[in-house]
């Protein structure tokens, strides 16, 4: 985009890592909710939504730390 700041950027991309944080913490709450239980590994359903939440989430601080002008 044309005359952005790169600084902006960095935020907006914190923004979306941020949110997919909130994404996997409010599938894991919503289970709990439910049925009581936040994490269960022989039942792997809400937890795989979970957990690539989380991981898109720190790929994306990944990529961002290494991403260096």
């Amino acid at each position: 985009m044309l005359g952005e700041k790169p600084m902006a950027k960095k935020w907006i991309t914190v923004f979306i890592s941020i949110l997919f944080f909130i994404i996997g913490f409010l599938v894991l709450f919503e289970q709990y909710v439910n049925f009581g239980i936040w994490f269960q590994a022989k039942d792997i359903h809400h937890e795989t939504f979970a957990l690539s939440s989380f991981a898109l989430a720190i790929g994306i601080l990944i990529g961002l730390s290494a991403c260096k002008k």
